[in-house]
Parts: structure tokens; sequence; C-alpha cells
């Protein structure tokens, strides 16, 4: 084979090769999810807390976008949320309610496109999280110390009023007989 025929016969197997290495190259299908952030960063047990993320998906489209979540470390409850999402924006945001015991919630990010594929963000298995802050012990405490208080002053109170308000006997009023 000549060296010409042999460059040739290189050039058109590299040809053939290139769809297949693109292929394996290209990124996988399916939606982008970034890293999820948390308003209010530290909650409460009254706050409702707002996860925000931002979702692309190329030339397809994001179709939808949900939230699960966890209180109870996946054991027999998970709820799923739909986020509503700003196609201009690129941002979907979920609401997950306020947990007014306190404790511990787990949450991951699901995606689609408008090809039906799916993208999961989970933390790489670790899932994202957050602790509510336990309300303070010592607010039933306050509460009944407060009464007391309130009792202990109306009692002080109403003593004061009682012996301010009663008749008066009159010194050197009393009368004595003599037989």
């Amino acid at each position: 084979m000549s060296p010409i025929a042999r460059n040739l016969a290189f050039v058109l197997s590299l040809l053939l090769l290139l769809p297949s290495i693109a292929i394996v190259a290209a990124p996988p299908p399916g939606p982008n999810i970034s890293t999820p952030s948390i308003s209010p960063s530290s909650p409460r047990p009254s706050d409702q807390v707002t996860v925000t993320t931002t979702v692309t998906a190329g030339n397809s489209g994001v179709l939808n976008v949900t939230l699960v979540y966890t209180t109870d470390n996946w054991k027999t409850t998970n709820t799923t949320v739909v986020a509503s999402y700003n196609s201009t924006s690129q941002q979907a945001t979920a609401h997950i309610p306020p947990q007014y015991g306190g404790g511990h919630v787990e949450y991951y990010i699901v995606a689609f496109d408008g090809n039906s594929n799916k993208k999961i963000n989970d933390n790489n298995g670790t899932y994202f999280s957050y602790t509510v802050t336990a309300p303070p012990a010592s607010t039933t405490t306050n509460t009944w110390i407060e009464l007391a208080l309130v009792a202990a002053t109306l009692g002080v109170g109403g003593t004061i009023a009682f012996y301010s308000l009663r008749p008066k006997t009159k010194a050197g009023s009393a009368s004595t007989s003599q037989s």
C-alpha cells in the first residue's frame, strides 16, 4: 500500500470514529441542578423554609422540578413538593412547612427536562439538610412563673384592700359598766 493510500485510510478511519468519540465525551442528558440554598439559614420552629436552586436544561427546557424531604431520616415519612420554576431566571423554589417541634430535615431535588430526562441532586447520596432549633424548654416554666407572680400580686392587693376598707373601731369607745 502506498503512503498516500495509508494516510487516506487513516483519515477515513478517524472520521468514522469521531461520532462515537463525541457521544462518549458528551455530557449525560438531563437537566443540571445547582446546590440549593435555604431561607432562613437557621430556621426556628415557626419558620417556613424556602429552598431555592438553579435548574438548566439546554434546548429542551425544564419540564418540572420537585423537592423530596423527610423529617424522620427516610424511615416512614417522605414528602414531595412541586417547586415553582421561573424559566427566565432558571430558579426553582419550593417550601418546606414549619417544623414546630424542632428536628432535622433532609431533602433532595429532582428535575425533568423537555425530553423526559431525569436528574437528581441528592448531594452525592448524603442529602441536603438543616436542623430546626428547638423551642427553649423554659417557655412553659416562664409562663407558670408569670402566672404565680400575677396571683401573688392580686392576693397581696386583695389583702391590703380588705384591711383598708374594713370598719374601724374607735379607741376608748368601749363601755364599761359599774355596779
